[in-house]
């Protein structure tokens, strides 16, 4: 399973807003993290929609966290970027036209795998492997000085 770009970038935004103090700059938050501008745009507004973030306009403004990093889970980003877990097409909320979908035995093996590792990523909440991150972080964040530090 690979995960999709956006829950990768969700994720290293969320990191870095983590890792920071106060309210972000759109376009510091993209030096900070590598990620382009468009896209920290585009995923933080899925962040906000589902109330991980929050962002304000004005000098003082700016994009951080709403939520402790505990009350984020991997299975929660992965279920709002891409709609779960899936393995194949057939087995998940966005089926196909496969013409054996209704008798296909291994339909309900690779639904009942995507359910378990779906669960497993919702135990995993961010806080756990945020220190990870913290003693390796990427080499934009070492090196971006849009923030005093």
């Amino acid at each position: 399973m690979k995960l999709k770009t956006d829950i990768r970038y969700a994720i290293r935004i969320i990191f870095t807003l983590a890792g920071l103090n106060g309210p972000v700059s759109m376009a510091c938050l993209s030096e900070k993290t590598g990620i382009a501008p468009r896209a920290v745009e585009l995923i933080h507004s899925v962040l906000k929609r589902n109330g991980f973030t929050t962002g304000a306009v004005g000098s003082k403004g700016g994009i951080k966290l709403a939520v402790p990093l505990a009350e984020i889970t991997l299975g929660g980003l992965v279920e709002i970027f891409d709609g779960g877990v899936e393995f194949f097409v057939c087995s998940g909320k966005k089926t196909n036209e496969c013409p054996d979908k209704h008798k296909c035995a291994m339909r309900s093996v690779w639904a009942g795998l995507s359910d378990r590792i779906q669960q497993k990523l919702n135990l995993i909440s961010l806080e756990d492997v945020f220190q990870d991150y913290v003693e390796k972080p990427p080499e934009t964040l070492r090196k971006a000085a849009c923030i005093a530090e």
